[in-house]
């Protein structure tokens, strides 16, 4: 196992890269400011998200194994729901803009090698070297 997969944190099996923790415990950070800005109880926000508290303790410390919705409902709860449902809007997708929005595929799959059949794979000889001015001289 790389040095790189060794420092990845992992949540449920998905590896949590160390930029995007840090990015979701910087998030966590902010909820929890925002919380306490509005002079919401870890209580009162918990119970207005249908959450228990740890489960908001673990939003607030940056948990990557928080779900989607609990951070959708902490956010609906602050009244910043909408900066998520913009946040990968089209119309500030500069890249995407750009692009054929219909010449999008729906699914992308996995790419894979392109396989010929058996009788059109060149079976190479034991004295050929690939090169075709490497004949034998006289030939």
């Amino acid at each position: 196992m790389s040095k790189e997969r060794k420092s990845l944190a992992r949540t449920k099996g998905s590896a949590v890269h160390p930029s995007v923790a840090r990015g979701i415990s910087k998030l966590g950070d902010d909820l929890g400011f925002a919380r306490r800005a509005r002079q919401i109880s870890t209580t009162d926000m918990a119970t207005r998200m249908g959450i228990s508290r740890s489960t908001l303790h673990r939003l607030e410390a940056g948990d990557p194994g928080v779900s989607l919705n609990t951070l959708a409902m902490a956010l609906s709860v602050l009244g910043l729901f909408d900066r998520l449902i913009d946040l990968v809007d089209p119309v500030s997708d500069n890249l995407g803009l750009s692009l054929n929005r219909k010449a999008l595929p729906r699914r992308v799959a996995r790419r894979q090698a392109k396989r010929l059949p058996a009788d059109e794979v060149e079976h190479p000889t034991s004295f050929d070297s690939g090169d075709p001015d490497d004949e034998p001289e006289g030939w």
